[in-house]
């Protein structure tokens, strides 16, 4: 009776094999709206017949079995999604960076360094004009610290920003050990499922995320290994190997964009790492711009303005605070009025003689708007700084166009990695409707292979 014993045993592999693709199938509907999820196929093969020695020997098939379970992927097109991961890693970075940046100048508005210029050298003018005034002295001195204390707030908002940004250094490092411990940890469990012959889809489309995240931080690039465990570098960085996540602490070199280990110091060249990295720099290049404004300013009022006599009969007086030794100043970060002009207006001096009604040195230091300084590479003061906001808003523009442009470029890719990994519930409910029917088949063959079974047990019986 093999042909009866055989057909049931062809029956039932039928019934497990199409049970199993509708569990595929099911899956793949259940997770059609799940991020980073890749469709799965069955694979059907005949299984390996029996032979039977009956007047001689013949083979008999057993009917079918899933071979396979596949995860539909294009290769090419996951390595370039991970390649532009760092892009718009880089580029988000900044551009966000540039617009905090941007807003701490407040600029244009009446609330910026800028406004605070013009309505010093203002008051400058209105005093060579009106030099007996008190009212005209209190409003030199109120412009002047208004001036300083703007550039002073700026340049310590900027330093903020820099701690921000080395902060969010060391998070984005953390980061990426975690991410690639995750795909270490992530190696090992599909490591051992494939040893054990199984096929763990669901655990490569984890590690697919865990990995692209990590693209999104730092440039990485991948190999595959036999065992279907994947290696991870950043540059020449190992991150993951077959013995698991590095645990090299990590130091950094923002000037250099580096990185560096035991092992040695590797460049970073890409991801949201080397922006922070960039964008530190940058904080650094505004505070210099700034204390370079701070310090002409001291340097090209206070030379006129020593060389004056004010109300109170005293010469040589700064109007604003002295940088030379053995003072402190070093720039930005304490600009300010001298003490005697905080203290008093009527330190401050309008002519050289002192003579009352003269206002001449004041309509020097007023003319100071107008004159190209050297030490500023041979522009005006105004001209300076209103460079510089507009060298932040350039950047800014620059890095929002190549943002927009790469997140384009992606959603390009997307459609082109949907188009082939994505589900397809007008596919799947076709194939659940095929699946179904080529059940229902195999369930019926069933039964009428264990009523010709009984039938011939119940014949041998008689």
């Amino acid at each position: 009776m093999p042909g009866a014993f055989n057909g049931l045993n062809m029956s039932s592999n039928a019934l497990r094999a199409f049970q199993r693709a509708l569990d595929v199938t099911g899956h793949n509907i259940a997770n059609v709206n799940t991020t980073g999820y890749t469709r799965q196929t069955s694979d059907f093969s005949a299984t390996e017949p029996t032979l039977f020695h009956q007047g001689g020997t013949y083979a008999l098939g057993n009917g079918v079995t899933i071979s396979s379970l596949n995860r539909i992927q294009d290769t090419f097109l996951t390595q370039r999604r991970l390649a532009a991961s760092g892009d718009t890693g880089r580029y988000a970075q900044m551009a966000d960076g540039l617009k905090n940046v941007q807003s701490l100048f407040l600029e244009p508005g009446g609330s910026g360094i800028s406004d605070a210029m013009d309505k010093f050298f203002n008051s400058w003018s209105s005093l060579g004009s009106n030099s007996n005034e008190p009212t005209a002295r209190m409003q030199v001195q109120q412009a002047g610290s208004t001036l300083a204390s703007r550039i002073r707030s700026t340049y310590l908002s900027l330093n903020d920003q820099l701690t921000n940004t080395n902060k969010q250094i060391n998070e984005t490092l953390t980061q990426v050990k975690n991410l690639s411990q995750q795909v270490a940890d992530l190696n090992g469990q599909i490591r051992q499922k494939m040893a054990e012959g199984a096929q763990p889809n669901d655990l490569m489309d984890l590690r697919d995320q865990a990995i692209q995240q990590l693209g999104e931080l730092v440039d990485v690039h991948t190999y595959a290994q036999p065992d279907g465990s994947i290696n991870v570098y950043m540059n020449q960085l190992t991150l993951v190997d077959s013995a698991g996540a590095v645990p090299t602490p990590m130091t950094y070199d923002t000037v250099a964009s580096t990185i560096s280990d035991s092992t040695g110091t590797f460049d970073v060249r890409g991801g949201k790492l080397k922006a922070l990295f960039d964008s530190a720099e940058q904080i650094k290049t505004y505070q210099t711009n700034l204390d370079n404004l701070a310090n002409t300013l001291r340097t090209s009022i206070n030379s006129i303005h020593t060389t004056g006599t004010n109300p109170l009969g005293a010469t040589g007086v700064n109007f604003f605070n002295d940088v030379t030794p053995p003072a402190t100043q070093t720039g930005a970060i304490d600009f300010d009025l001298d003490p005697a002009i905080a203290a008093d207006p009527q330190a401050i001096v309008t002519s050289v003689s002192g003579t009352a009604g003269d206002g001449g040195l004041a309509l020097s230091v007023a003319a100071v708007r107008n004159q190209s300084q050297a030490s500023l590479g041979n522009v005006t003061l105004n001209g300076y700084f209103n460079n510089l906001v507009s060298d932040v808003g350039r950047q800014s523009q620059y890095w929002d166009a190549q943002l927009s442009t790469q997140q384009a470029m992606n959603a390009q890719i997307d459609n082109q990695i949907q188009a082939v990994s994505g589900v397809s519930l007008d596919d799947e409910m076709a194939n659940m409707l095929r699946f179904q029917r080529s059940y229902q088949a195999a369930a019926k063959a069933l039964s009428i292979f264990d009523q010709v079974t009984e039938d011939l047990i119940n014949l041998i019986r008689r």
